[in-house]
Formats: C-alpha cells, sequence, structure tokens
C-alpha cells in the first residue's frame, strides 16, 4: 500500500501546487475574462471544455482556485509570522565569523552535514559528540571537538563550561544528536529504552539549561531542534524513537512560548526540524525496505542541512517539513479516525 500512496502523494502535491497558484489561477482567469476572443475560443472550444465545464463553468472553476491560492499564500505568510515570533523580518544583527554554534551529534549523518554548512558561512562550530571526531572536520579550524554524553547532565555541563572558557558563549544551539531502535514495545530493554529518550528528548532540557541563559541575557540566539515525521505518525517498531521526538516537538512548541512570555527575549529565535527518511547510519540496515516502501530514495543528509543552515542564515525561526510536500501528514491528529488507522496500517503491514 505504502509503495502506491507514496508517489501519488507527490503527483497530487505537484498538481495542487500548480492549481493552487494565485499567479496561474488569476492569469488564466485574466485571459478567458479579458483575453482577444479569438485565443480565447481555441480554449473554450476543447472538446474537454464543452462537454464538462462550458466557459462559465471554466470562470467558476478558475475563481474557486484563485480564492483558494490567495488563501494558501495568506496562509503560508501567517505561519511564518507565528513560528518567528509574530515578527515579519529577521531577528538582529549577526555577523557570522564572529558567531559560535554548538552542534550535537555533529560527527557524522546530519550533523556533520550542518557542521559543514556552517563553517561555509564563516560560522565557528563545537561539537558535542560521543563518537570519536571525523578526520575530515579535524582538519577545519574553526570546528572544535567535545567528547561528551548528552545523557549525562553533568558532561553537558563540563563541556559547556570548557566550550565557553575556550572560544566564548555560543549564539546558535543545534540539537542534532539521535537514535533509533528497530523492536517491538515489550522486546525493548529498560536501559535501551533510556538511551534513546536521554539522547533525542532529555538532552534538550540540559543543553538548553547550559547555553540559554546567556542568549537570553542578551536577547540574541537560535535554538534548532531536529524531530522527525514520527513527531506526527507513531512508527511500529520503533514507537519508543516516535513518542521521543513527539516529546521534541512540544519540547520546541513550548520553549517559543517562554521565550515570548516567560523570558521576554524576542530576539532568541527557535525552530524545529521534520526530516522524512534520511540516508545515514540510523536507518542503514532498514534502507532497502525503507527505499521500497517509499516508493522512491531517501534524502541524503545535506537535503536537511541545507534546509536548516539557510533558515538559521535567515535570521528567523520556523517550523520545517523537510521535504514540504509531506506538510499534510502534520495535521494527521485532525484526520478522521479511519483514514489516521489506515495510514499507520500502510506503515505496519510494510515492517
Amino acid at each position: 500500500m505504502a509503495a502506491v500512496v507514496q508517489p501519488l502523494v507527490r503527483a497530487i502535491g505537484i498538481a495542487s501546487n500548480g492549481a493552487l497558484n494565485p499567479v496561474l489561477s488569476g492569469s488564466a482567469l485574466a485571459f478567458i475574462t479579458y483575453g482577444p476572443p479569438h485565443l480565447v475560443s481555441k480554449i473554450t472550444d476543447l472538446d474537454f471544455i464543452r462537454r464538462w465545464v462550458d466557459i462559465v463553468g471554466l470562470k467558476t472553476v478558475l475563481k474557486i482556485l484563485l480564492t483558494i491560492g490567495v488563501g494558501k499564500f495568506l496562509n503560508r505568510f501567517q505561519n511564518r509570522r507565528a513560528t518567528n515570533g509574530w515578527k515579519f523580518f529577521g531577528s538582529g544583527k549577526w555577523d557570522w565569523p564572529q558567531e559560535i554554534a554548538v552542534v550535537t551529534g555533529g560527527c557524522n549523518g546530519i550533523g556533520k552535514a550542518i557542521v559543514l554548512g556552517l563553517v561555509r558561512k564563516g560560522i565557528r562550530v563545537a561539537i558535542l559528540d560521543v563518537a570519536d571526531q571525523d578526520p575530515e572536520l579535524q582538519r577545519i579550524g574553526t570546528v572544535s571537538y567535545w567528547k561528551c554524553d548528552i545523557c549525562s547532565p553533568s558532561a553537558v555541563a563540563e563541556a559547556a563550561d570548557s566550550i565557553r572558557k575556550t572560544i566564548g558563549h555560543p549564539t546558535i544551539l543545534i540539537n542534532n544528536a539521535g537514535i533509533a531502535n528497530s523492536s517491538p514495545i515489550i522486546h525493548l530493554s529498560s536501559e535501551k529504552l533510556s538511551k534513546i529518550f536521554g539522547v533525542n528528548l532529555l538532552s534538550l532540557w540540559y543543553t538548553a539549561r547550559e547555553f540559554l541563559p546567556n542568549m537570553i541575557l542578551k536577547d540574541k540566539g537560535h535554538i534548532v531542534t531536529i524531530a522527525s515525521m514520527a513527531s506526527y505518525i507513531s512508527l511500529t517498531t520503533a514507537v519508543d524513537y516516535s513518542a521521543s521526538k513527539a516529546g521534541a516537538l512540544a519540547f520546541y512548541e513550548g520553549l517559543s512560548s517562554e521565550l515570548k512570555h516567560i523570558y521576554k527575549a524576542p530576539g532568541v529565535m527557535n525552530t524545529v526540524a521534520h526530516p522524512m527518511w534520511v540516508e545515514t547510519n540510523m536507518t542503514k540496515s532498514h534502507q532497502e525496505s525503507i527505499e521500497r516502501s517509499n516508493g522512491g530514495r531517501m534524502m541524503k543528509p545535506e537535503d536537511v542541512a541545507n534546509v536548516v543552515v539557510n533558515q538559521i542564515l535567515s535570521r528567523r525561526g520556523a517550523q520545517l517539513i523537510i521535504p514540504p510536500t509531506f506538510s499534510w501528514l502534520s495535521g494527521v491528529r485532525g484526520f478522521p479516525n479511519w483514514f489516521q488507522e489506515m495510514i499507520r496500517d500502510g506503515i505496519g503491514k510494510s515492517v
């Protein structure tokens, strides 16, 4: 089922984006209404138009598409304002070579791609990771490395103190580190469960407690949380991962509210990213089945990193769904129960 649904979703997304583009529908309506009659007739005389809609019906359809398209544009505009603290423009003045970013899990996968993207813009980067430092990153003078178990609040505090003393106070925090599991609920050990929630969720509190206070004090900063589309749809045999990513989304939402109403720090931005399947060490063992059920290749780490880095450079907060063609899945909780179950059944059967 999933192998059929995914390509169909992409096709529907492409078609709807074109049909609901107000520039296209508005231009078509203007042409049909005010265009040269001899040219308009070439369209209105088509068998399909004459048989199914006629000229009046065609105008009505275009008016409906234009109205929906304008509404969609205004909705997108308001969404961008809302996720940016109700601001129209980017926040504050940023001098990228003077900025410092902390990236958890920055030695491989999406984290490494983000580090390289930041470095290309001149931003200094401090990596927190339990993995050994990547040789390619080790050769870059603006990248520093701290071996750190982010599940441990004391280890995070020790690394944070060292970062502040060595290179200064970070203005960007990217909570990227994540681990996954592939086993049913009753087969998951307590130790593995604690590790998954420690890395994917609890570490968000540990890093924020260390680096957020100085951002609030200066009213300048950017917190980025790498969540997942699993924030919205629980994955069979990865319920722990899905629950931790749903928690990451809740963390983002609560932090956004606190930055505005508790800390009074509108200059500190907040972003959450929800990627679909990405080709990393986490998904390598299941790559073939994922690609088969997904109806095509997985994204590369750079596909996600480019979106995240560009968002940081825009000086705006956001909710990012990557790729955006799957944005409709963010509303799945509002769908009828039967449709939600169809989606989950499709995922469960593919597993």
